[in-house]
């Protein structure tokens, strides 16, 4: 598989074919904060590669980012921050796409893991554009399923998938993908600084908190089902005993909102993390190294329990 680097700003980022156009929604951010960013990141990864792995970066499609709610502001910051990762610590190649062809079975077999940086609407389902390259895998439906079978099985076959943030918001009409992230999203009550409690502190994923709770301005989620803990391993939740309670749109009555969670697909792994909203969340070294840690969870790097609790 080739990659070609198109640079914008500070940062190159590679895309799945020399000479292929800039993924929409990776404008360059100023010179400044991609320099933020890189200072922030971690010089190097908890754990060796055990071989030179590739992560795919999925970002929202073309034809969908004009309606995307991060669309300038979310995705540019987590593209510099993720490919930063990789290119800084050497931990893994990051690729970053928007094409669905990418998806294909002969594309992800490339792959070690997949991380959704804040890509939403319904991305499965093949734009026009895309289906004038793929007609010859038949209508838009049986493209559609292909995608869909062969994500659902690069994770079940063993490989590893991220989801950041609003990632989970995407694909509202596909209910397997629900189940793949372990919860569908339900509103953001607060946008305002929250406390967090770390379930599990001797966590491989959640050593960057060094064993400790912490408190964070961010946008913050809410989840209902298949959410369940006995389905999926929580890592972080919200401190309700430290955190305004009295704000508006809370559906949940049992104050059970976790913030970050993996779980086992078949024989993949899967991380989700509700934090990678707020642009600075993108230059805060603390949570770099989370996402790194979970990254590298992904790809089968760093081994970590996901089994529910």
């Amino acid at each position: 598989m080739n990659t070609g680097w198109i640079a914008m700003g500070l940062t190159a980022f590679p895309l799945v074919a020399a000479g292929a156009p800039v993924p929409a929604g990776m404008e360059s951010l100023p010179p400044h904060r991609a320099e933020q960013i890189r200072a922030a990141a971690p010089d190097a990864a908890r754990a060796q590669p055990r071989r030179p792995r590739r992560v795919l970066i999925w970002i929202t499609p073309s034809h969908l980012m004009p309606k995307d709610p991060h669309a300038g502001w979310c995705i540019p910051y987590g593209t510099c921050a993720l490919t930063t990762l990789g290119e800084k610590t050497g931990a893994f190649e990051p690729v970053v796409s928007d094409d669905v062809a990418v998806l294909l079975p002969e594309s992800l077999r490339h792959f070690d893991a997949l991380v959704l940086n804040n890509s939403s609407g319904p991305w499965i389902t093949p734009g026009d554009e895309a289906m004038e390259r793929l007609a010859q895998h038949g209508d838009r439906q049986a493209v559609e399923d292909l995608l869909r079978n062969s994500l659902l099985g690069f994770v079940r076959g063993g490989h590893g998938m991220v989801a950041i943030h609003y990632a989970i918001g995407a694909n509202n009409h596909w209910p397997e993908f629900r189940e793949l992230l372990g919860a569908a999203y339900w509103g953001h009550p607060w946008n305002e600084e929250v406390g967090v409690r770390n379930e599990e502190p001797d966590h491989p994923l959640l050593a960057a908190f060094e064993g400790k709770g912490f408190r964070i301005a961010e946008e913050i989620f809410q989840f209902r089902e298949p959410y369940a803990r006995d389905r999926l391993r929580v890592l972080l939740s919200l401190d309700t005993a430290s955190t305004n309670m009295g704000v508006q749109w809370i559906h949940r009555t049992d104050n059970d909102f976790a913030l970050a969670w993996v779980k086992p697909y078949g024989e993949g792994r899967v991380f989700y993390t509700a934090f990678g909203h707020r642009a600075e969340i993108y230059w805060n070294p603390v949570l770099l190294r989370f996402y790194l840690d979970a990254i590298q969870f992904a790809t089968g790097d760093l081994p970590a329990a996901a089994e529910p609790r």
